[in-house]
């Protein structure tokens, strides 16, 4: 019987790494890896973490089913074209107005198709079909790491415009008390919390390690991050008449120390990402 499976390489671009994998149109995953990224290194040093992963996955795929790299990626970004946008958010700086497409398909003469969507879309698409979210109509997703990333769905379809849907489905640009929720609702808004009160850490997971450990005290910076979030969340929630809130990115596997207080702000169930 003749196999009718086709096979992409994906890369899930984060700020601090990049999870890849071979994914087939079954929906199965093989490969999964993740290879750590320095995000403001210089641009040739960032496209040779690209290539190195894409050079992996081209000597384990079925050349029979192989149809292409799939690219998920922060924004802002020309996800049509394949140029990078992104400036001043402590990642992918020097890859501002750069044809990332033109510059793999340069360095791996390589002729196939090179796709690009938003990374938060990406695994917020995912996680709604197939996820936490598969039970639900409405769902708003967010993504909590380096930034704050968002996406809407309507009965497993993502939607960028329509009723309570900001412009371009971004969350990351708007104020709360004075501030972009980008810088607050994220790991340096986060750190910046800890901060404040007289806690150093380079990354969350240090502060979560340290209440492990016994230091209680930590906890009431989640809560307070949990009910800004939250308090930030509603009208988007409420315009666009959600049924479930759900929460992804690195900052999400914290979410036992705020979860309550995110929830008790909005009038939906809020869960963390099952895929």
């Amino acid at each position: 019987m003749k196999n009718n499976l086709t096979s992409v390489i994906a890369l899930d671009v984060g700020g601090s790494s990049v999870k890849s994998g071979l994914v087939n149109s079954g929906g199965s995953v093989y490969f999964v890896n993740h290879t750590p990224i320095n995000s403001q290194t210089s641009k040739e040093d960032v496209l040779q973490v690209f290539v190195k992963i894409i050079q992996m996955y081209l000597h384990k795929v079925n050349p029979n089913e192989f149809i292409g790299i799939a690219f998920g990626f922060p924004g802002p970004f020309d996800y049509e074209n394949g140029l990078c946008l992104i400036q001043g958010q402590s990642k992918y700086d020097n890859l501002y107005q750069v044809n990332i497409r033109d510059e793999l398909k340069k360095i791996l003469d390589f002729d196939k198709p090179i796709l690009f969507c938003n990374d938060a879309e990406a695994a917020i698409l995912g996680e709604a079909n197939y996820g936490a979210g598969k039970d639900f109509g409405r769902v708003i997703g967010i993504t909590l790491g380096t930034g704050l990333g968002a996406a809407f769905i309507v009965n497993g379809v993502s939607v960028h415009d329509g009723q309570g849907i900001p412009s371009n489905a971004e969350l990351f640009p708007f104020k709360f008390n004075g501030k972009r929720a980008d810088d607050l609702f994220s790991t340096r808004g986060l750190i910046e919390r800890f901060y404040k009160r007289g806690f150093y850490y380079s990354n969350v997971a240090e502060a979560t390690e340290d209440i492990k450990q016994g230091n209680t005290s930590l906890i009431s910076v989640f809560q307070k991050f949990g009910e800004d979030l939250g308090l930030f969340l509603r009208p988007f929630v409420d315009d666009f008449g959600a049924d479930v809130l759900l929460v992804l990115g690195g900052i999400s596997g914290a979410i036992e120390y705020f979860h309550s207080k995110l929830e008790d702000q909005l009038n939906i169930p809020v869960y963390p990402g099952e895929v």
